[in-house]
């Protein structure tokens, strides 16, 4: 998972925009407020725990992902959590029916067909896939194609804790492929990486086997299929159980070595690359376009040649940046 920017100022705007009936998608707290009035009995645990959703959320629309998985452990102390979500009913469990309300008043799917959600998706900027990197965020058109929607998977899961389902860092950019792999499956914080707290490109980096690379040689016209790259923890991390326990269990849920051996073609020719542009050829590369006066940067030589961003800051604007930068390095290619 590639780390998302965070906009304080952004989260806020969120937060504000989420609780007013302005536009199709209506105030969660006038609904809540609305349902709290039906019932006469303001000892009922539903009225209870529905006023405090209602007391507590704005902090529960903008909380940071520590804050909601402390939320979730107050909600599951104080008996909250259960009285929305019976764990023993069925295989995987099942809302209650006071849970199905909550469900309801949050409208998630309402959200993502309002002006709401496009404001949302347009703020983050974000191009390709926040989990796999591997494609770009697929997009849902609105309003006569001129509006996209990326897909958005819910870090903790809707369907048994709905009342964080519009909870601005619960909210994954992500590619339908991502979106179902995952699926309603609950990830805890400190066994799975969240996007918003940390950053896969900093804790592990793709390389390639050297040895794969001498028969990739014998004959490159064919042989992309001999190259194999493993994906390591960065040297800062290595011996942290914790984070080699994270970095396993992303590798797993979302099939990363499946996906990404699907591009050694890619890696075949970034290899080919190094052996081409050694120093002379980049000098040769940045002269030809100074005689055309073309002004350009080495960081766009570098882009140029490597096929893709390198920035850490750009990792998310094309797929396989992440997987392109670190082989790129670790062949010398920039």
């Amino acid at each position: 998972m590639i780390h998302i920017k965070i906009d304080s100022l952004k989260v806020k705007q969120y937060a504000k925009l989420i609780d007013t009936s302005k536009g199709n998608y209506k105030s969660i707290s006038n609904k809540l407020q609305c349902w709290i009035d039906t019932n006469p009995n303001p000892a009922d645990l539903n009225i209870i725990i529905a006023q405090d959703i209602k007391n507590n959320l704005e902090k529960i629309l903008t909380a940071i992902p520590n804050e909601l998985d402390l939320l979730i452990l107050r909600y599951e102390r104080n008996g909250y959590q259960r009285a929305i979500f019976d764990p023993n009913d069925g295989r995987q469990g099942k809302l209650t029916d006071f849970g199905n309300i909550l469900y309801k008043i949050f409208n998630y799917k309402s959200f993502r067909s309002s002006a709401k959600a496009i404001w949302f998706s347009e703020s983050l900027m974000i191009k390709s896939c926040t989990t796999c990197n591997t494609q770009y965020t697929l997009k849902t058109y609105k309003k006569n194609n001129t509006k996209l929607l990326f897909h958005l998977d819910h870090y903790f899961p809707k369907s048994v804790y709905p009342y964080l389902s519009l909870s601005y860092y619960n909210l994954i950019p992500c590619c339908a492929s991502c979106n179902m792999s995952k699926s309603n499956k609950p990830f805890k914080i400190n066994e799975n990486i969240h996007p918003y707290i940390e950053n896969f490109h900093d804790i592990a980096r793709f390389n390639l086997s050297k040895k794969s690379l001498v028969e990739f040689l014998i004959d490159p016209n064919k042989n992309h299929e001999k190259i194999e790259y493993k994906v390591e923890l960065r040297s800062k991390y290595l011996g942290k159980v914790e984070y080699n326990k994270k970095l396993q269990n992303y590798l797993n849920e979302f099939k990363i070595n499946e996906q990404y051996n699907q591009f050694k073609d890619v890696a075949a020719e970034m290899y080919l690359r190094s052996k081409y542009y050694h120093k002379v050829r980049r000098k040769e590369l940045k002269e030809f376009f100074y005689s055309s006066s073309i002004n350009i940067t080495d960081e766009l030589i570098n882009r140029l040649i490597l096929g893709n961003y390198h920035d850490d800051k750009d990792l998310l604007n094309r797929p396989l940046a992440k997987f392109m930068k670190d082989i790129g390095q670790d062949i010398k290619l920039i």
